[in-house]
């Protein structure tokens, strides 16, 4: 994954997704289906949709890029604060950064 297939994998997740539901997206134990109703009860987003951030998001983390994603995301203007902290917490907590499961 080069870094323009990476900032499109993260536009199509979410920065605010991506982080959010980080810790779950890196659980291998929870099942993509799982992951897709999770998302639509809190969000309250279509099916459709989901499918496409859970499919990104466990990509960008399959490629080994979930520090890089982060480092993206921490860099952004287009974030709000408790979402930038957020995201430089879990790139502080190498334990979480790495593969589950």
């Amino acid at each position: 994954m080069n870094d323009t297939q990476l900032k499109r994998s993260i536009q199509s997740v979410g920065m605010k997704c991506f982080v959010k539901y980080f810790e779950h997206f890196l659980d291998s134990t929870i099942k993509n289906d799982e992951l897709v109703e999770l998302l639509m009860k809190n969000e309250g987003w279509i099916e459709s949709g989901c499918k496409t951030r859970v499919a990104q998001a466990k990509r960008i983390i399959n490629h080994g890029k979930s520090k890089d994603a982060l480092k993206i995301i921490v860099n952004s203007s287009k974030i709000d604060a408790e979402i930038n902290l957020q995201a430089k917490e879990l790139l502080a907590n190498n334990n979480v950064v790495q593969s589950r499961g």
